[in-house]
């Protein structure tokens, strides 16, 4: 029983400690998991505010630029100062926009009044079909309006986004627009000094969802109304923020961080590729997850290793008790193991209420037995009684004990004087029916005495009473001519019910 409580205690401890193990390296790669995500949406925040940044100054470069040539159109006698005062009162301001391609007038039928930028435009280009032309000319309360990307075509066909605001004549009146243009190279080059990982994404959009250009820069990406995906939806409907999502564009799960431009409709992302932000996580949690793993199995290792050390010492310290309450010589149990098994079944006659008997036997004339046929003939007797006593005694609360030289006693639980009179007798039959020579005897075999105690014992009783009680009916047995049975009937002993 202590065997199986120290198994099972045992095996509590081995949990525990396996889960206390588990436990603590998960609350780690937790709380990294979380510092790295942290990290992550603090790194893309910190890119964001740069970009928005730049992009919005220059943007405000270019509006301020058509702004200046809009008031310089509407100067008193403009038309009659010198082409190159035109030209300054025009385009002066445009000179600080870096970021700006063209910038170009054009009157109300489309055809180019005047131009500045790297490139002098054809005087016979007419921007009537343009998109952004048509918008001014539907709306001329528009203010800025920027064009989808478009294809340039005085750049070599570079992408460009066209930044525009109308004309009007003193009436109000639709008088032409103009147009400054913004290549998505010269923004891709703003974008790629930013150290980003390989599948991670910057792009920028329009107020209603168009992907005005992105980086790393892709012509089939570009240009799309993304207006109706859910997590463009949440761009145009914020602000800024920061959230994870799946891109539209490519599938790619990332880390996304978004600000709307104060005075302009664009939104710009900086999108951080989840796998990339937790490719050293996952490493380290490989790494950890496999050290725990292994310590886990060791614990569970030694602890297997331990109860089987504890079962093999358990059924050791078991043979030794056994050792230690067995006679060698019969197999029987020896002094000590009769003496503690009396004791158990003597408690338990006092709770249970029921008859225990005991029988003392001594084997008759023994020494003269051992002195005629030797020590070693006397030791075969002793196993043959001793077997007999066994088959005699069946129920398995029963038994036979070698008590000390030729003596043997045998416990009887529940049963009563006449039931341990009978198999006193049995036995004292049983070792007659043998038939094993002793000429040094006055019977001519060997032959036993045995004294026969019986009691109901009451509360608060001493076993020693019926230990006594049996070794005086033995003695009475061996004074009344020995190879009898006789039976302890004294009722002076008070604390034995008969």
């Amino acid at each position: 029983m202590r065997s199986l409580v120290s198994k099972i205690h045992l095996h509590i401890a081995a949990s525990i400690i396996t889960l206390g193990i588990l436990a603590i390296s998960a609350h780690i790669l937790w709380d990294d998991y979380v510092d790295t995500w942290q990290d992550a949406e603090n790194t893309s925040r910190n890119v964001l505010t740069v970009i928005a940044r730049n992009l919005s100054n220059n943007v405000e470069l270019l509006d301020l630029s058509l702004q200046g040539a809009a008031e310089g159109l509407r100067q008193v006698g403009f038309h009659q100062l010198p082409a190159d005062f035109q030209y300054r009162m025009l385009f002066d301001r445009s000179a600080a926009a870096p970021f700006m391609g063209s910038l170009i007038v054009a009157a109300e039928n489309g055809s180019l009044v005047a131009d500045a930028g790297p490139v002098i435009l054809p005087r016979d280009i007419n921007v009537a079909d343009a998109p952004y032309f048509i918008a001014h000319k539907q709306n001329s309360n528009l203010g800025l309006y920027i064009s989808r990307p478009y294809r340039s075509k005085v750049s070599l066909g570079d992408f460009s986004i066209a930044f525009s605001r109308s004309l009007s004549h003193p009436d109000g009146r639709f008088a032409g627009v103009v147009m400054g243009s913004m290549s998505l190279s010269s923004i891709d080059s703003l974008l790629k000094e930013l150290a980003l990982g390989q599948h991670s994404a910057i792009n920028l959009f329009r107020g209603d969802g168009i992907l005005l250009t992105r980086y790393p820069f892709e012509e089939s990406q570009i240009n799309q109304d993304l207006g109706s995906a859910s997590y463009v939806q949440h761009l145009l409907q914020n602000k800024s923020g920061t959230f994870d999502s799946v891109s539209p564009i490519d599938g790619v799960r990332r880390i996304l961080s978004f600000q709307r431009l104060d005075k302009y409709p664009l939104v710009v992302t900086v999108a951080l590729a989840t796998d990339e932000v937790l490719a050293n996580w996952k490493r380290k949690a490989f790494v950890l997850s496999t050290l725990t793993g292994a310590l886990c199995l060791a614990v569970i290792g030694l602890t297997n290793l331990f109860q089987r050390e504890l079962k093999r010492r358990t059924r050791a310290e078991t043979k030794l008790r056994r050792i230690a309450r067995t006679d060698d010589l019969t197999g029987l149990p020896n002094r000590r193991g009769f003496r503690e098994t009396f004791e158990r079944e003597w408690r338990q006659a006092i709770r249970s209420g029921a008859s225990l008997s005991l029988l003392y036997i001594d084997v008759d004339y023994f020494k003269n037995f051992n002195d005629r046929y030797g020590h070693g003939e006397g030791d075969e007797v002793l196993q043959s009684i001793a077997r007999a006593l066994e088959t005699n005694i069946r129920r398995p609360r029963d038994i036979a004990a070698r008590h000390g030289g030729e003596e043997f006693a045998v416990v009887l639980p529940e049963t009563d004087a006449g039931g341990a009179r009978g198999i006193a007798e049995n036995i004292r039959q049983a070792i007659a029916a043998i038939g094993i020579v002793h000429e040094g005897s006055p019977y001519q075999i060997l032959t036993i005495s045995i004294g026969v105690a019986s009691a109901r014992p009451l509360r608060r009783a001493e076993g020693t009473h019926l230990l006594e009680a049996a070794d005086a009916a033995l003695y009475r047995a061996k004074g009344s001519g020995r190879n009898a049975v006789h039976q302890w009937e004294d009722s002076t002993v008070p604390t034995l019910a008969h």
